[in-house]
């Protein structure tokens, strides 16, 4: 089919934490891709991801488009792959209106190979971008820059780094483009010399900078599209054409409880059990100190990042400031009367990601990071949490 004909598909990869999401909310932003649609991949069991993108008043349901976006996680990201891309795309080209183009934000966790089979097993689409991102910071600190995916310096016998690095140098092989994500987090120099290595793997790629997703994708429009011949001679060769879809060293497991999380202990939690195997921490979470806020929590690496978005209906129902109609106080009240009798619909939903081993070890700290039963009821008397996490940006 002509090129003229189909629907272009961006996709999205890079090590898990590498700033894919953030890049992708901004790009939303853009008024040149309002009717976008979007495939998440996600290796999580939940579409957090997912539900960052949609209306706040949808919710992401597996394997199913919600308001243009295709949320593919858990068996869909996994076993389910080829099928369900398969279910997704053909949903996507019956859209009104059709999209200009369709966006993939894929798991760090991805074997790109799968993937790319995946979505263009339908002749209405292409592949526009393979794009690849790469923290700096990670960069820098833990693979020399870069040299240490060309063999020029030698790997930490740090078995989890070692996973790390082998799943980003086969992520590079299919890229067309690499973007250097947060390099405000390294000196100039360092951003150089990372530079000129990521040429040295991929010579044919086009290396974008970005810092705080300042990188549109708009910018990347000159760099022309990939060639399946030229990708898939690339798998034979590299014997990635048997590939599974997610890297198989690499585990996914769900922290849920209701209670909230004493502050200073997950803090120190974080300080002290946050090990090379726990690659990725991402969901919301509530702490004893903030009973309202709704908090997006993102760890990558010893990176940890903390967003207000939105405020629990167990807080809002109070309408502190008086900003809420009767009717929408009644609608939260309504809500509500399922809910948790003392937490109403405050909770904890993370999904940990990394080694088998490392995730329930470190599932088993969090839960020692919650608040006792004797510490529930004196935060149900009003009393204070010491809070050590910033208050702002």
């Amino acid at each position: 089919m002509n090129l003229a004909k189909q629907l272009p598909i961006t996709v999205l990869c890079g090590f898990l934490g590498s700033g894919k999401t953030t890049l992708l909310r901004r790009w939303q932003l853009d008024k040149t891709l309002r009717d976008a649609a979007y495939i998440v991949h996600d290796l999580s069991e939940f579409g957090v991801d997912a539900e960052l993108l949609i209306d706040e008043n949808s919710v992401p349901q597996a394997g199913q488009l919600v308001d243009r976006v295709a949320a593919l996680h858990g068996v869909h990201a996994r076993e389910q792959l080829q099928t369900s891309v398969a279910s997704a795309l053909g949903e996507i080209a019956d859209l009104k209106p059709i999209p200009s183009q369709v966006l993939c934000e894929s798991t760090g966790a991805a074997r790109p190979w799968p993937l790319i089979e995946a979505l263009t097993q339908d002749d209405r689409f292409y592949l526009r971008h393979f794009i690849v991102t790469v923290d700096a910071l990670n960069l820098h600190r833990d693979f020399e820059d870069g040299r240490v995916l060309t063999g020029e310096a030698n790997l930490s016998g740090d078995m989890a780094l070692r996973y790390a690095a082998e799943v980003l140098a086969e992520q590079l092989i299919f890229a067309s483009v690499i973007i250097l994500t947060k390099i405000d987090t390294v000196p100039k120099a360092v951003t150089d010399a990372q530079v000129r290595t990521l040429r040295k793997i991929r010579p044919q790629a086009t290396i974008g900078l970005s810092a705080q997703a300042g990188l549109l994708l708009s910018q990347l429009n000159a760099t022309p599209a990939p060639n399946y011949s030229d990708l898939k001679n690339r798998a034979v060769q590299f014997g990635l054409n048997q590939s599974t879809p997610t890297a198989n060293e690499v585990d996914s497991i769900v922290f849920r409880d209701p209670r909230p999380f004493h502050p200073q202990r997950l803090y120190d939690v974080c300080q002290q059990q946050l090990g090379t195997g726990i690659y990725r921490t991402k969901g919301y979470l509530w702490l004893a100190s903030r009973p309202g806020d709704v908090l997006l929590w993102q760890q990558s690496g010893s990176q940890i990042s903390f967003e207000l978005t939105s405020v629990w209906a167990a807080e809002a129902v109070h309408n502190r400031y008086k900003k809420l109609l009767p009717i929408e106080v009644e609608m939260l009240k309504q809500q509500l009367e399922t809910a948790h009798p003392v937490f109403g619909d405050r909770h904890n939903t993370l999904t940990i990601i990394g080694l088998p081993d490392a995730c329930r070890t470190f599932a088993a700290v969090l839960k020692d990071a919650l608040c006792t039963e004797e510490e529930i009821v004196a935060w149900k008397r009003g009393k204070s949490f010491s809070d050590p996490w910033p208050k702002s940006p």
